[in-house]
């Protein structure tokens, strides 16, 4: 209790150094709160938003290298190389890509189920089948193939239904999908066929007779208001009324064979797109299609916020570095006062682990001080200040010109998803906010008294009070 009385009357009488070294203290641990709180902050929005977004990519045909490379059908028309199931699953193996999403299709036909319209694709292809008679006594020694009255539709993510976002369909019982071989049809499907919750029953693959049965179990019954026939047709295949929805795991472990695929990808970073177009042609992408990155909603979301979270760090290096170096010379300023002062005390026989814990009980007691200042000062304002960069880099962006990748293009047409660029993240104070500013306030509070220690620890009694080095 002596030395700590003692420390608080040596603050008292020593106040004019120790508003010096106080100033510089709460400055630093203001810094040191903003910058910390921001840092920390936007680190976590940028991983959140690069795992959910990242940079999406999507393929387009060159119609030069089409014209060059392909030629026309029968009918005169160019069509674009296939891409297939096994090349769009392969794809996601990348080591650029975050994310990929899926979505699959299959044309199948129950036995025990009917579909809306069914029978128009039947009576189409017994008319066709009628008008390219050019005997009577032709006959079609083919077997026929099995007329659909269902598609299957398998997600990856919730996020691909977008007629469900768009309200154009919702849940009306039961729940979505979740456990493998569980689906959704639609009202109008159920009633036509009886089913309820809980129902199962087997869809047959109609363009590959290799696949075996499809066996699904019904888990929800979703409202559609939808266009059924949105091409005008009356087949049963066409009608949107008769699509049931799965999960895409549930179409691909059940057969990839005759399976239509579509996907999404993701890139870690824009920067991997060369690495990826290159992942891409190794395994089989045809130099018809071009990569398209979709570099600039992603750069419009980060950006803006890795552009924040550098600026905190490098504020926050500065202000210490300049913090450190004021301290310290304050306190080799200060070294002759502190210095007999030591003297004495260890001429009085007071051991050196006394008199460094009295000093460091006064570096406690103001920068205790300091740092309830900073601290709560630094959390008011590091919102309006986050905001204020924000604001700015955001402005930046938007006035740079995108990357430029080469053969690579970096475009928003035809994107699959648009999300909108941050505008405010929200500053909170995170452990590892917490942790920092402890360990730096430690750091200071050593350094003020950092003299006075040095002669404790090398010096005797005497050799201090005369000033003598060695």
């Amino acid at each position: 209790m002596y030395l700590i009385g003692h420390a608080l009357k040596n603050i008292a009488r020593n106040k004019g150094r120790y508003l010096l070294i106080g100033a510089v203290l709460t400055i630093s641990f203001l810094a040191v709160t903003v910058s910390a709180m921001i840092h920390f902050t936007t680190a976590a929005v940028i991983d959140d938003y690069s795992d959910r977004f990242g940079a999406s990519v999507y393929f387009t045909p060159d119609l030069r290298k089409l014209l060059a490379l392909t030629e026309p059908d029968e009918d005169g028309m160019y069509r674009n190389p296939e891409i297939t199931t096994e090349q769009y699953i392969a794809f996601s193996k990348s080591d650029a890509v975050r994310n990929t999403l899926f979505r699959g299709s299959r044309q199948t036909y129950g036995d025990g189920l009917i579909g809306l319209d069914q029978g128009g694709e039947e009576r189409s292809l017994a008319s066709d089948a009628w008008n390219s008679f050019t005997e009577s006594d032709t006959h079609d020694t083919q077997p026929r193939r099995q007329a659909p009255n269902t598609t299957v539709l398998g997600y990856s993510d919730s996020s691909l239904m977008e007629d469900f976002a768009r309200g154009l369909r919702e849940l009306d019982e039961g729940s979505l999908f979740a456990a493998p071989g569980e689906c959704m049809v639609s009202r109008d499907f159920a009633d036509l066929n009886g089913l309820n919750l809980g129902d199962s029953f087997d869809l047959q693959d109609v363009n590959s007779t290799e696949v075996g049965p499809l066996h699904l179990t019904v888990c929800g019954i979703y409202l559609d208001i939808t266009t059924p026939q949105p091409d005008g047709s009356d087949w049963a295949v066409t009608n949107r009324r008769n699509e049931i929805l799965t999960s895409f795991s549930t179409l691909e472990e059940h057969s990839i064979q005759g399976l239509y695929v579509t996907a999404v990808y993701y890139l870690k970073s824009p920067d991997l797109a060369p690495a990826f177009e290159s992942y891409l042609r190794e395994n089989g992408l045809d130099e018809v299609y071009n990569v398209n990155v979709d570099a600039a909603s992603y750069n419009n979301i980060v950006k803006p916020v890795e552009s924040l979270k550098n600026i905190s760090a490098a504020f926050l290096a500065v202000i210490l570095s300049v913090g450190c170096l004021v301290l310290i010379l304050l306190s080799m300023l200060g070294v002759r006062e502190r210095k007999y002062e030591i003297g004495v005390l260890r001429a009085m026989g007071m051991p050196k682990g006394k008199v460094a814990f009295g000093l460091i009980c006064e570096s406690v007691c103001v920068m205790a001080l300091c740092l309830c200042i900073g601290f709560g000062v630094g959390s008011v304002i590091a919102q309006p200040i986050s905001d204020a960069i924000m604001e700015e880099q955001a402005n930046l962006v938007e006035q740079q010109p995108q990357p430029d990748f080469g053969d690579i293009l970096s475009s928003t047409a035809g994107a699959k998803e648009t999300v909108s660029a941050l505008q405010e993240v929200e500053i909170v104070l995170a452990p590892e906010s917490i942790v920092l500013i402890a360990m730096i306030s430690l750091a200071l509070g050593l350094l003020t008294n950092v003299a006075g220690i040095f002669y404790i620890t090398r010096y005797e009694p005497m050799k201090i009070l005369w000033g003598k080095s060695g």
